[in-house]
C-alpha cells in the first residue's frame, strides 16, 4: 500500500459516521485511565512522604547519646582554681616592622626577530 491509497482510505474513513456507542466506550476508557493513573500518582506521593518520615525517626531514635557525668558542687570547687591577681606590668608600645616599597623595575629593552621563508622577508618586533 502506497501513500496515495492510504490517503484515500483515511478520506472515505473521514467521509463516514462514527457510531454514538463507539465515542462513549472510548471516553470512558479515557476516563478511567486518567483516574486511574492519578489514584496511582497519589500512592506514590504518600509512599514516599512515608518512608522519607521513617527515615528521618529512625535517625533520630538511633543517634549516640553522649552522657557527660556531672561533677557535685565540692568537686567543683576543687578543680577551679582561684582566679589569680594579674601583675601590673608597665605598658610598652608595640613595634611594628616598617613595609619596605617594592622597587620600581626598569624596562629592559626587547626585540625578536622572525625570520620567514622568504630570504628577504625578515618581522622585527621591537618593544
Amino acid at each position: 500500500m502506497n501513500e496515495n491509497e492510504m490517503r484515500d482510505v483515511f478520506r472515505e474513513m473521514r467521509d463516514e459516521p462514527v457510531p454514538a456507542d463507539s465515542l462513549a466506550r472510548v471516553r470512558a476508557g479515557v476516563e478511567q485511565r486518567i483516574g486511574k493513573r492519578s489514584w496511582i500518582a497519589g500512592w506514590k506521593i504518600a509512599a514516599a512522604l512515608v518512608v522519607t518520615g521513617c527515615l528521618i525517626a529512625g535517625f533520630w531514635l538511633v543517634r549516640p547519646v553522649k552522657i557527660v557525668p556531672q561533677p557535685k558542687t565540692a568537686q567543683i570547687a576543687q578543680v577551679v582554681p582561684p582566679p589569680a591577681v594579674p601583675l601590673e606590668s608597665p605598658a610598652r608600645p608595640v613595634s611594628r616592622p616598617r613595609r619596605t616599597r617594592p622597587r620600581p623595575v626598569e624596562a629592559v629593552p626587547v626585540s625578536i626577530r622572525i625570520e620567514t621563508a622568504d630570504p628577504d622577508v625578515v618581522i622585527l618586533l621591537v618593544n
